[in-house]
């Protein structure tokens, strides 16, 4: 049985699962998980474990409770489950620019450059569906008249500082949040998703107020009146940012 590659030691589940080992305890305490076989004595999990696991964390991705998770896991033939079960993970290159409208070129430098990043299950170079409006805006701006090489340098420091921001951002939320709740790992994993919306939307609503303002300082003397109107309309105008969990 050892030799058999779905068979799992706990710690290699959860981390197959991106999950921690603390949450498959709680999983298997509250029956969303199958019973676990038993290797000597080391209890250990198969393939099952894994499948059911993913189903859970993309049922919670939705915005599914755990409580609606475990009655969806208890009606077994459920079509939305089906669908999981069926569906692929992710976007390939292809994929990725005939969505986006981008060329497949371009793609590549934006993967190269580190602009967008795979997603770390499974050994297939697979992407996140919402990176492909990300790219369509990007391309907006290439057909705007921005040069690829400049927008690709300024893409590559705007990357480069959110990184250093965010880390510093992670690093806060371990030492103050995170520590605090070592025996509360739901509690902590829902807390995260939701500080995860705040925290995009006010980076975003902080950005957008960073372009305005610094603008409007380029434009003090400035003599392009269209500029300056669309810059006063702009400021009329309330930006609403939508984050939600689909």
């Amino acid at each position: 049985m050892a030799g058999n590659p779905t068979t799992y030691r706990v710690e290699r589940l959860a981390a197959e699962a991106g999950v921690g080992v603390d949450t498959v305890r709680y999983y298997q305490g509250m029956g969303l998980l199958p019973p676990t076989d038993r290797e000597g004595r080391a209890v250990v999990y198969g393939g099952a474990h894994l499948t059911r696991l993913r189903t859970i964390r993309a049922l919670a991705d939705d915005g599914f409770t755990l409580a609606q998770i475990k009655r969806l896991l208890d009606e077994s033939g459920h079509p939305l489950l089906e669908s999981l079960a069926g569906a692929t993970v992710g976007l390939e290159r292809a994929e990725l620019a005939e969505r986006s409208g981008l060329p497949p070129h371009l793609v590549d430098i934006a993967v190269s450059a580190g602009l967008i990043q795979p997603l770390g299950d499974g050994h297939e170079e697979r992407f996140a569906p919402d990176v492909a409006p990300m790219l369509a805006a990007g391309m907006s701006l290439l057909e705007a008249g921005f040069p690829l090489d400049a927008l690709a340098a300024l893409a590559a420091r705007h990357a480069t500082s959110v990184e250093s921001v965010v880390d510093g951002a992670i690093d806060l939320f371990n030492d103050h949040v995170r520590d605090s709740r070592p025996d509360r790992p739901v509690e902590l994993a829902e807390m995260f998703r939701t500080l995860v919306i705040h925290i995009t939307r006010l980076v975003a609503q902080h950005f957008h107020h960073t372009v305005i303002t610094r603008v409007k300082e380029r434009l003090d003397d400035s003599e392009d009146a269209a500029l300056v109107k669309a810059l006063e309309d702009i400021e009329e105008r309330q930006l609403v940012i939508h984050t939600e969990w689909r």
